[in-house]
């Protein structure tokens, strides 16, 4: 009997769950000179949206000022690694990022980064982002979502699904199947 394939709520809410469960993974950007580049980041989750922090002086934060488009990708592995191989899942988004101007923005990735990570309870890492004039060198950024490829090895050995997000990006719009021909 085959398995039962999960519907659009259901990753919704496989996703938002990984993205709340997993704290780093690794984001791409494009240079100007077209290169690609990838970091590792700190993720924070607010739905299907994530806030990262950064520098003014990273090369990550230049390529987001000149082509916004960027992708993301966050996995769980268990901790008994091979043996624990059917509860591997992950996530490869891709997305638009926006840089956070507005204070209440701001205050808002800082509340749900807080939330998130219990290291951040006693830190002042974002009190620079509450004086006002400050030259600020840090900066936060919001990445949602447009398409994404999910992993859940806990449905099926090797389950994916392309997964396309509704285009505010607070939703999942559709699923169709991976392809590996079409991927190749």
């Amino acid at each position: 009997m085959p398995p039962v394939l999960p519907d659009t709520s259901q990753v919704e809410k496989a996703i938002t769950e990984l993205l709340r469960e997993e704290e780093i993974g690794s984001i791409a950007t494009i240079c100007a000179d077209g290169t690609p580049s990838a970091a590792t980041m700190h993720f924070a989750s607010d739905g299907l949206a994530v806030y990262c922090h950064t520098f003014t002086y990273t090369r990550k934060y230049a390529a987001l000022k000149n082509n916004p488009n960027i992708a993301y990708a966050l996995a769980h592995t268990p901790p008994e690694g091979f043996h624990g191989r059917m509860k591997v899942r992950s996530v490869q988004v891709t997305g638009r990022a926006t840089f956070l101007t507005e204070q209440a923005d701001i205050e808002h990735a800082i509340d749900v980064s807080r939330e998130q990570f219990s290291w951040l309870q006693d830190s002042n890492m974002y009190d620079n982002f509450k004086r006002e004039g400050v030259a600020l060198r840090q900066v936060f950024f919001r990445i949602d979502p447009v398409t994404a490829l999910w992993a859940d090895n806990r449905v099926h050995m090797l389950y994916r699904t392309l997964v396309t997000f509704t285009p505010d990006g607070k939703n999942v719009a559709s699923l169709a199947p991976y392809d590996t021909k079409a991927a190749a």
